[in-house]
């Protein structure tokens, strides 16, 4: 009697079909813990895609302001603000103008960092001024930018040198003999 039906029938022919209770909880439960393991991770990236981007933003800004100064032989300025509802923002304006059209750098989680930051300010915005030569009004200076969702990261855009030399950094391990990180 047992070998008239194949093998196949006898353990296959089950009536409920698909995977047990246990089997989808314990699937669930995997993909909640990979899921909790690399979320953090993921937007901690994508501050710092944000952050990496506002300061390629403020640096060709810096830039175009130098450009500005040496064109029109005016001494030109970038002034950045940060407004109350958190929002940062920078006009490129010849010095003797008020700046009148604001760009946003895009996200609010994107901050100013006070402590790393040596720009000049002047009415509620920290300000940075080119010659007619192009060249910096001043000694080295640094905007920091931060990012409210990661503070840990940061990005800078320094100012060096009288001739306006600009480049771009990120924080650092160990503090530079001013105390900063973001050199």
């Amino acid at each position: 009697m047992l070998f008239r039906y194949p093998l196949q029938k006898r353990f296959y022919n089950r009536k409920n079909s698909g995977f047990t209770l246990l089997e989808t909880l314990i699937v669930i439960a995997v993909l909640g813990l990979i899921g909790a393991i690399s979320v953090p991770s993921w937007l901690t990236f994508l501050e710092g895609w944000k952050l990496s981007d506002a300061q390629a933003n403020i640096f060709f800004a810096i830039r175009n302001t130098q450009t500005y100064a040496q064109t029109n032989q005016l001494t030109w300025q970038l002034s950045i603000r940060e407004t109350p509802t958190g929002d940062v923002q920078w006009a490129s304006h010849a010095q003797k103008d008020l700046p009148t059209v604001w760009q946003s750098l895009g996200s609010d989680t994107i901050d100013i960092d006070l402590a790393d930051t040596t720009l000049d300010s002047r009415n509620g915005a920290y300000y940075i001024r080119f010659n007619y030569k192009g060249h910096l009004s001043s000694r080295t200076r640094t905007l920091t930018l931060t990012s409210s969702e990661a503070p840990t990261l940061k990005r800078c855009v320094v100012m060096s040198t009288l001739l306006g030399a600009v480049r771009k950094a990120q924080e650092q391990q160990r503090a530079s003999s001013s105390g900063r990180y973001c050199y």
